[in-house]
Protein backbone atom coordinates (compact mmCIF):
# COMPACT_ATOMS: atom_id res chain seq x y z
CA UNK A 1 0.00 0.00 0.00
CA UNK A 2 1.25 3.49 -0.80
CA UNK A 3 -0.61 5.19 2.06
CA UNK A 4 -1.55 3.43 5.31
CA UNK A 5 -3.50 5.07 8.11
CA UNK A 6 -3.91 2.94 11.24
CA UNK A 7 -5.98 4.00 14.28
CA UNK A 8 -5.07 7.63 13.64
CA UNK A 9 -5.88 10.10 16.44
CA UNK A 10 -5.14 13.81 16.75
CA UNK A 11 -6.08 15.67 19.93
CA UNK A 12 -5.79 19.33 20.85
CA UNK A 13 -5.88 20.88 24.30
CA UNK A 14 -8.21 23.83 24.76
CA UNK A 15 -7.90 26.03 27.80
CA UNK A 16 -11.12 26.04 29.83
CA UNK A 17 -12.99 29.30 30.33
CA UNK A 18 -12.50 30.08 34.05
CA UNK A 19 -15.88 31.85 34.24
CA UNK A 20 -14.90 34.50 36.83
CA UNK A 21 -12.08 36.96 37.59
CA UNK A 22 -10.96 35.02 40.66
CA UNK A 23 -10.81 31.75 38.79
CA UNK A 24 -9.07 33.48 35.88
CA UNK A 25 -6.26 34.57 38.21
CA UNK A 26 -6.01 31.05 39.63
CA UNK A 27 -5.94 29.55 36.12
CA UNK A 28 -2.80 31.56 35.33
CA UNK A 29 -0.92 29.28 37.73
CA UNK A 30 -3.05 26.12 37.44
CA UNK A 31 -4.72 26.17 34.00
CA UNK A 32 -7.32 23.54 33.19
CA UNK A 33 -7.86 22.13 29.74
CA UNK A 34 -10.49 20.35 27.69
CA UNK A 35 -9.28 17.77 25.18
CA UNK A 36 -10.73 18.10 21.67
CA UNK A 37 -10.32 15.08 19.38
CA UNK A 38 -10.13 16.38 15.78
CA UNK A 39 -9.38 12.94 14.29
CA UNK A 40 -10.79 9.94 16.11
CA UNK A 41 -9.39 6.44 15.38
CA UNK A 42 -9.41 6.58 11.56
CA UNK A 43 -8.24 3.64 9.42
CA UNK A 44 -7.82 3.46 5.64
CA UNK A 45 -5.37 2.36 2.96
CA UNK A 46 -4.73 3.80 -0.51
CA UNK A 47 -3.06 1.96 -3.38
CA UNK A 48 -0.77 3.52 -5.96
CA UNK A 49 -2.74 5.21 -8.74
CA UNK A 50 -5.98 5.59 -6.78
CA UNK A 51 -7.91 8.87 -6.83
CA UNK A 52 -9.81 9.24 -3.55
CA UNK A 53 -12.29 11.92 -2.52
CA UNK A 54 -11.78 12.78 1.17
CA UNK A 55 -14.92 14.64 2.18
CA UNK A 56 -16.89 15.83 5.18
CA UNK A 57 -18.45 18.95 6.72
CA UNK A 58 -16.34 21.89 7.87
CA UNK A 59 -14.51 20.94 11.07
CA UNK A 60 -14.79 17.21 10.41
CA UNK A 61 -11.00 16.61 10.48
CA UNK A 62 -10.13 16.58 6.75
CA UNK A 63 -7.38 19.22 6.84
CA UNK A 64 -5.95 17.78 10.07
CA UNK A 65 -5.63 14.37 8.39
CA UNK A 66 -3.91 15.86 5.33
CA UNK A 67 -1.47 17.73 7.58
CA UNK A 68 -0.56 14.45 9.31
CA UNK A 69 -0.15 12.73 5.93
CA UNK A 70 2.25 15.45 4.82
CA UNK A 71 4.17 15.51 8.13
CA UNK A 72 3.11 19.01 9.21
CA UNK A 73 1.37 17.53 12.29
CA UNK A 74 2.42 14.60 14.47
CA UNK A 75 -0.36 12.15 15.42
CA UNK A 76 -1.40 11.93 19.06
CA UNK A 77 -1.86 8.17 18.58
CA UNK A 78 -1.88 5.67 15.74
CA UNK A 79 0.39 5.63 12.73
CA UNK A 80 0.63 7.07 9.22
CA UNK A 81 2.89 5.49 6.59
CA UNK A 82 3.52 7.08 3.19
CA UNK A 83 5.68 4.89 0.96
CA UNK A 84 6.61 2.98 4.12
CA UNK A 85 7.81 6.08 6.00
CA UNK A 86 6.27 8.08 8.85
CA UNK A 87 5.82 11.62 7.44
CA UNK A 88 6.33 13.43 10.77
CA UNK A 89 9.71 11.69 11.25
CA UNK A 90 10.83 11.72 7.60
CA UNK A 91 9.27 14.92 6.31
CA UNK A 92 11.97 15.82 3.77
CA UNK A 93 12.15 12.29 2.32
CA UNK A 94 8.37 11.89 2.10
CA UNK A 95 7.66 15.32 0.62
CA UNK A 96 10.20 14.84 -2.17
CA UNK A 97 7.62 12.46 -3.65
CA UNK A 98 4.51 14.46 -2.73
CA UNK A 99 2.79 17.46 -4.32
CA UNK A 100 0.29 19.72 -2.56
CA UNK A 101 -2.27 22.13 -4.02
CA UNK A 102 -4.22 24.39 -1.68
CA UNK A 103 -6.99 26.35 -3.39
CA UNK A 104 -6.49 29.32 -1.05
CA UNK A 105 -2.66 29.32 -0.93
CA UNK A 106 0.09 29.65 -3.48
CA UNK A 107 3.59 28.22 -3.89
CA UNK A 108 4.52 30.95 -6.36
CA UNK A 109 6.40 34.14 -5.50
CA UNK A 110 4.18 37.24 -5.67
CA UNK A 111 6.45 39.68 -7.52
CA UNK A 112 8.50 37.47 -9.83
CA UNK A 113 7.56 35.84 -13.16
CA UNK A 114 6.02 32.37 -12.90
CA UNK A 115 8.98 30.78 -14.71
CA UNK A 116 11.35 32.11 -12.02
CA UNK A 117 9.19 30.54 -9.30
CA UNK A 118 9.40 27.27 -11.24
CA UNK A 119 13.20 27.60 -11.40
CA UNK A 120 13.35 27.96 -7.60
CA UNK A 121 11.21 24.82 -7.25
CA UNK A 122 13.52 23.02 -9.68
CA UNK A 123 16.45 23.73 -7.34
CA UNK A 124 14.49 22.79 -4.21
CA UNK A 125 13.40 19.43 -5.62
CA UNK A 126 16.66 18.84 -7.55
CA UNK A 127 14.83 18.26 -10.83
CA UNK A 128 17.20 17.43 -13.71
CA UNK A 129 17.15 20.10 -16.44
CA UNK A 130 15.92 17.75 -19.18
CA UNK A 131 13.04 16.49 -17.04
CA UNK A 132 12.17 20.02 -15.93
CA UNK A 133 11.93 21.19 -19.55
CA UNK A 134 9.87 18.15 -20.61
CA UNK A 135 7.35 18.67 -17.82
CA UNK A 136 7.22 22.42 -18.35
CA UNK A 137 6.53 22.04 -22.08
CA UNK A 138 3.86 19.39 -21.52
CA UNK A 139 2.06 21.29 -18.75
CA UNK A 140 2.27 24.59 -20.63
CA UNK A 141 0.60 23.02 -23.66
CA UNK A 142 -2.04 21.10 -21.69
CA UNK A 143 -3.17 24.10 -19.65
CA UNK A 144 -2.47 26.81 -22.23
CA UNK A 145 0.04 28.64 -20.05
CA UNK A 146 2.45 29.96 -22.70
CA UNK A 147 1.59 33.61 -22.07
CA UNK A 148 1.63 33.24 -18.28
CA UNK A 149 5.21 32.10 -17.69
CA UNK A 150 6.69 35.61 -17.96
CA UNK A 151 3.98 37.19 -15.77
CA UNK A 152 4.29 37.79 -11.99
CA UNK A 153 1.66 36.04 -9.89
CA UNK A 154 0.18 39.36 -8.73
CA UNK A 155 -0.91 40.08 -12.31
CA UNK A 156 -2.68 36.73 -12.84
CA UNK A 157 -6.39 36.06 -12.55
CA UNK A 158 -7.60 33.46 -10.05
CA UNK A 159 -7.97 30.81 -12.77
CA UNK A 160 -4.50 31.55 -14.13
CA UNK A 161 -2.99 31.33 -10.63
CA UNK A 162 -4.58 27.91 -10.06
CA UNK A 163 -3.28 26.59 -13.40
CA UNK A 164 0.24 27.74 -12.53
CA UNK A 165 0.06 26.35 -8.97
CA UNK A 166 -1.20 22.97 -10.16
CA UNK A 167 1.59 22.77 -12.77
CA UNK A 168 4.08 23.67 -10.00
CA UNK A 169 2.87 20.74 -7.88
CA UNK A 170 3.69 18.29 -10.70
CA UNK A 171 7.08 19.60 -11.85
CA UNK A 172 9.03 17.12 -9.68
CA UNK A 173 6.99 14.06 -10.81
CA UNK A 174 5.31 13.42 -7.44
CA UNK A 175 3.94 9.96 -6.75
CA UNK A 176 1.18 11.41 -4.52
CA UNK A 177 -0.68 14.74 -4.75
CA UNK A 178 -2.99 16.22 -2.12
CA UNK A 179 -5.56 18.52 -3.69
CA UNK A 180 -7.39 20.80 -1.26
CA UNK A 181 -10.24 22.69 -3.01
CA UNK A 182 -8.39 22.70 -6.38
CA UNK A 183 -11.14 24.57 -8.29
CA UNK A 184 -12.49 26.91 -5.60
CA UNK A 185 -13.86 30.15 -7.05
CA UNK A 186 -13.07 29.26 -10.67
CA UNK A 187 -15.27 29.65 -13.76
CA UNK A 188 -16.55 26.54 -15.55
CA UNK A 189 -13.94 26.66 -18.34
CA UNK A 190 -11.02 26.85 -15.89
CA UNK A 191 -12.51 24.01 -13.81
CA UNK A 192 -12.83 21.85 -16.93
CA UNK A 193 -9.19 22.36 -17.96
CA UNK A 194 -7.85 21.71 -14.46
CA UNK A 195 -9.93 18.55 -13.99
CA UNK A 196 -8.87 17.30 -17.43
CA UNK A 197 -5.20 17.85 -16.52
CA UNK A 198 -5.55 16.04 -13.17
CA UNK A 199 -7.34 13.07 -14.77
CA UNK A 200 -4.56 12.80 -17.34
CA UNK A 201 -1.87 12.74 -14.65
CA UNK A 202 -3.80 10.01 -12.86
CA UNK A 203 -4.36 7.87 -15.96
CA UNK A 204 -1.00 8.30 -17.70
CA UNK A 205 1.44 8.70 -14.80
CA UNK A 206 -0.56 6.70 -12.21
CA UNK A 207 -0.23 9.58 -9.76
CA UNK A 208 -2.15 8.94 -6.54
CA UNK A 209 -4.61 11.67 -5.55
CA UNK A 210 -6.43 12.60 -2.37
CA UNK A 211 -8.99 15.30 -3.18
CA UNK A 212 -10.76 17.35 -0.53
CA UNK A 213 -13.43 19.65 -1.95
CA UNK A 214 -16.88 21.07 -1.24
CA UNK A 215 -17.49 21.12 -5.00
CA UNK A 216 -18.77 17.59 -5.53
CA UNK A 217 -18.24 17.87 -9.28
CA UNK A 218 -14.52 17.72 -8.43
CA UNK A 219 -15.11 14.50 -6.51
CA UNK A 220 -17.35 12.90 -9.15
CA UNK A 221 -15.16 13.82 -12.11
CA UNK A 222 -11.78 12.95 -10.51
CA UNK A 223 -12.40 10.13 -8.03
CA UNK A 224 -13.72 6.57 -8.04
CA UNK A 225 -13.60 6.13 -4.28
CA UNK A 226 -14.91 8.30 -1.47
CA UNK A 227 -13.93 8.50 2.20
CA UNK A 228 -16.39 10.44 4.36
CA UNK A 229 -15.52 11.59 7.86
CA UNK A 230 -17.75 13.40 10.36
CA UNK A 231 -16.74 14.70 13.79
CA UNK A 232 -13.34 13.11 13.26
CA UNK A 233 -14.72 9.60 12.69
CA UNK A 234 -14.78 7.59 9.48
CA UNK A 235 -18.38 7.13 8.30
CA UNK A 236 -18.06 5.75 4.75
CA UNK A 237 -15.16 4.30 2.76
CA UNK A 238 -16.31 2.81 -0.56
CA UNK A 239 -16.46 3.21 -4.32
CA UNK A 240 -18.67 6.11 -5.40
CA UNK A 241 -20.85 3.72 -7.43
CA UNK A 242 -21.46 1.62 -4.30
CA UNK A 243 -22.29 4.72 -2.25
CA UNK A 244 -24.90 5.64 -4.86
CA UNK A 245 -26.32 2.12 -4.84
CA UNK A 246 -26.44 1.74 -1.05
CA UNK A 247 -27.51 5.23 0.02
CA UNK A 248 -29.45 6.71 -2.91
CA UNK A 249 -32.90 6.15 -1.48
CA UNK A 250 -34.57 9.40 -2.54
CA UNK A 251 -35.85 9.67 -6.12
CA UNK A 252 -37.30 12.53 -8.10
CA UNK A 253 -40.08 12.16 -10.68
CA UNK A 254 -40.36 15.01 -13.16
CA UNK A 255 -43.55 15.01 -15.25
CA UNK A 256 -44.79 17.12 -18.12
CA UNK A 257 -48.61 17.08 -18.01
CA UNK A 258 -51.44 18.14 -20.31
CA UNK A 259 -52.87 19.95 -17.28
CA UNK A 260 -51.71 19.82 -13.69
CA UNK A 261 -54.35 19.12 -11.00
CA UNK A 262 -51.68 19.85 -8.33
CA UNK A 263 -50.86 23.32 -9.69
CA UNK A 264 -49.87 25.56 -6.75
CA UNK A 265 -50.54 22.72 -4.26
CA UNK A 266 -48.02 21.77 -1.59
CA UNK A 267 -49.33 18.34 -0.54
CA UNK A 268 -49.57 15.14 -2.61
CA UNK A 269 -52.15 12.37 -1.95
CA UNK A 270 -49.62 9.64 -1.19
CA UNK A 271 -47.94 9.98 2.26
CA UNK A 272 -44.17 10.43 2.03
CA UNK A 273 -44.30 11.95 -1.48
CA UNK A 274 -43.27 15.61 -1.49
CA UNK A 275 -44.13 18.20 -4.14
CA UNK A 276 -40.91 20.05 -5.01
CA UNK A 277 -42.24 22.08 -7.94
CA UNK A 278 -45.68 22.54 -9.48
CA UNK A 279 -46.84 24.69 -12.42
CA UNK A 280 -49.60 24.53 -15.04
CA UNK A 281 -48.02 21.70 -17.01
CA UNK A 282 -45.07 20.57 -14.87
CA UNK A 283 -44.87 18.58 -11.64
CA UNK A 284 -41.74 17.48 -9.73
CA UNK A 285 -42.10 15.01 -6.85
CA UNK A 286 -39.56 13.51 -4.44
CA UNK A 287 -39.96 10.31 -2.43
CA UNK A 288 -38.12 7.59 -0.52
CA UNK A 289 -37.77 4.61 -2.87
CA UNK A 290 -37.96 2.16 0.06
CA UNK A 291 -41.30 3.57 1.19
CA UNK A 292 -42.98 4.34 -2.14
CA UNK A 293 -43.09 2.95 -5.67
CA UNK A 294 -42.64 5.24 -8.69
CA UNK A 295 -45.10 3.11 -10.73
CA UNK A 296 -47.82 3.66 -8.12
CA UNK A 297 -47.19 7.42 -8.20
CA UNK A 298 -47.25 7.61 -12.01
CA UNK A 299 -50.42 5.48 -12.20
CA UNK A 300 -52.22 7.79 -9.78
CA UNK A 301 -51.22 10.82 -11.86
CA UNK A 302 -52.27 9.10 -15.11
CA UNK A 303 -55.76 8.57 -13.66
CA UNK A 304 -56.22 12.33 -13.31
CA UNK A 305 -54.43 13.81 -16.32
CA UNK A 306 -52.55 12.91 -19.48
CA UNK A 307 -48.78 12.46 -19.03
CA UNK A 308 -46.75 13.91 -21.91
CA UNK A 309 -43.28 13.10 -20.59
CA UNK A 310 -41.71 11.60 -17.46
CA UNK A 311 -38.19 11.19 -16.08
CA UNK A 312 -36.99 9.56 -12.85
CA UNK A 313 -33.66 10.57 -11.32
CA UNK A 314 -31.72 9.64 -8.23
CA UNK A 315 -29.87 12.06 -5.97
CA UNK A 316 -26.54 13.54 -6.92
CA UNK A 317 -23.56 12.51 -4.79
CA UNK A 318 -23.64 15.80 -2.84
CA UNK A 319 -27.22 15.18 -1.70
CA UNK A 320 -26.39 11.59 -0.76
CA UNK A 321 -23.41 12.69 1.37
CA UNK A 322 -25.52 15.38 3.02
CA UNK A 323 -28.15 12.77 3.97
CA UNK A 324 -25.50 10.38 5.34
CA UNK A 325 -24.05 13.17 7.51
CA UNK A 326 -27.54 14.06 8.81
CA UNK A 327 -28.16 10.41 9.75
CA UNK A 328 -24.76 10.21 11.46
CA UNK A 329 -25.44 13.40 13.44
CA UNK A 330 -28.66 11.86 14.81
CA UNK A 331 -26.79 8.93 16.38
Amino acid sequence: MQIEVNHLVKEYKRKKDPGSVGKALASMFHPQYDVFRAVDDINFQIRKGEAVGYVGPNGSGKSTTIKMLSGVLTPTAGKVLVNGLEPSKNRMKVNKHVGVVFGNRSVLWWDVPVIESYRVLQQLYEIPENRFRQNLEEFTELMEMEELLGTPERQLSLGQKMKCNIAAAFLHDPEIVYLDEPTIGLDSESKYKIRKFIRRMNEERKTTFIVTSHDFQDIESLCRRIILINHGKLVVDDKIENVRKNFDRRKQVRLELENNPWNQKTVFEIPGVEILHSQESELVLEFDSEENDSIRIINLIAEKTRILDVSINGQDIESIIRDIVKQDNRK
